[in-house]
């Protein structure tokens, strides 16, 4: 059943908080108690992973960057949380693939707001890869990436809204997202929103859904183009 137009402000309000769908449990795995750093942490450490990893300054070393992304993570770099999913992930190493690994890093780095480990949490649960899958996580997640400004979770929500696929159909979210999506940079969302989820939408629909992308652009400070 779509949603009403009525509902879509507290919606997309509960999601600048906590998401529309309930909140994410946290991982068993000490990973999840990373040291929280509010400052620079494990900056060299992360210096050094990045050159073994893209070979810059140093001979491509996969091992070697994995294990210096790991002591810059447990000093509290959370970008270096998120590099070590990916290559648990991908199995990019000698160490193979650790899904299981992989997830725990996601979720310390998605617990401080890293919106690539957010989405890559999102995709964990949508696909069920290392994790159950659960559809409920996966919306919460993207959600939560695409309030830090990830332009790839704000489209795939516009879709998914649009559509129906394993989330509620409500096809006003959907234009919201794939409007912030569009204004992030999306190559495809312009079209789509305007093409696929517009020609579906009244008058009353498009004029509440542009009342939340306005409150949206203000809360998420995103640079508009008028």
């Amino acid at each position: 059943m779509k949603k009403s137009v009525y509902g879509l402000a507290s919606c997309v309000a509960a999601a600048l908080l906590v998401g529309c769908s309930q909140s994410a449990t946290t991982p068993a795995s000490d990973i999840a108690t990373a040291i929280e750093c509010s400052g620079v942490c494990g900056e060299q450490e992360f210096k050094l992973a990045q050159q073994y990893h893209q070979g810059e300054q140093q001979q491509q070393d996969l091992d070697k960057a994995l294990a210096n992304y790991i002591l810059a993570a447990k000093a509290g770099n959370v970008a270096a949380m998120t590099q070590v999913a990916v290559l648990y992930k991908e199995g990019l190493t000698s160490e193979g693939t650790k899904p299981e690994l992989a997830i725990d890093w996601l979720n310390a780095a998605a617990q401080q707001q890293d919106a690539q480990a957010q989405f890559l949490l999102a995709e964990s649960y949508w696909n069920g890869e290392g994790v159950a899958q659960d559809f409920t996580q996966a919306e919460y997640w993207y959600n939560q990436a695409a309030l830090n400004k990830d332009k790839e979770a704000a489209y795939l929500l516009g879709l998914r809204y649009f559509e129906g696929e394993n989330m509620a159909e409500d096809p006003v979210t959907g234009y919201v997202w794939m409007s912030i999506a569009a204004l992030l940079g999306h190559p495809n969302a312009p079209g789509d929103r305007d093409f696929l989820i517009g020609e579906e939408l009244d008058m009353k629909q498009k004029k509440a859904a542009w009342q939340e992308v306005d409150r949206l652009i203000k809360q998420l400070d995103i640079e508009v183009p008028w």
